[in-house]
């Protein structure tokens, strides 16, 4: 039996899963990288997050590749392969939100204090969803430890969505009358929702986790 480890990569290949679990780890560290900058720029910096995506999109391309040549993996390849484009969803969220800021700019040059929240919440969602992939790298995976990191993601969710129904509220009472702009109404209600979206994507992501968590258990 000893010898059993390197009969099976003698006929299915070397073991990708270290590998998977640090590639994944690293893509999960852009996104609190870039959540951080997207909150000390106010999402102003387009450009700056565009090459935070972009350095993600590499990262996923080999993560990708990593999997098409994988044929028995710690977790299923289908799992691994969902967990990936979920985490890069988060990433590329940022990105549809700095883009609306760049486009309304106009109107959102200087952010309402509800939309910097949305951004704080967003950035902790996103910093507990690196901590919950990092666990991906120990030998097993601890389900109670998963839930409790998926729960301070979804902590944040929850949060996001009490400021988000204040802050559409708010928005119907100012631009109820026909002399306010339109356009400003688009340009809020929009950035709310891209804002909020983030702390969502980040929490699918942890579910996925404590889904694998489970099979573990």
């Amino acid at each position: 039996m000893a010898n059993a480890p390197g009969a099976l990569a003698r006929l299915f290949g070397v073991s990708h899963n270290d590998r998977f679990a640090d590639l994944l780890s690293q893509l999960a560290d852009i996104g609190v990288t870039c959540a951080a900058h997207f909150r000390e720029t106010n999402g102003q910096d387009l450009p700056g997050i565009v090459q935070f995506e972009r350095r993600a999109d590499k990262i996923v391309d080999e993560l990708h590749e990593l999997l098409d040549n994988s044929f028995i993996m710690r977790f299923d390849i289908p799992d691994a392969m969902k967990l990936t484009d979920e985490v890069d969803d988060v990433i590329d969220g940022m990105r549809r939100a700095a883009a609306h800021i760049d486009i309304y700019k106009p109107f959102l040059n200087t952010l309402r204090p509800e939309a910097k929240e949305l951004i704080v919440a967003g950035e902790k969602a996103i910093t507990a969803l690196s901590a919950l992939i990092k666990m991906l790298g120990e030998p097993r995976l601890s389900l109670q430890r998963a839930r409790d990191l998926a729960r301070a993601i979804n902590d944040a969710e929850s949060e996001a969505d009490q400021v988000i129904a204040r802050a559409e509220r708010g928005l119907v009472q100012e631009f109820s009358s026909p002399n306010t702009s339109h356009i400003e109404f688009i340009a809020l209600d929009k950035l709310y929702q891209l804002l909020e979206e983030m702390t969502d994507d980040a929490k699918r992501c942890g579910k996925l986790v404590v889904s694998l968590a489970r099979k573990e258990a």
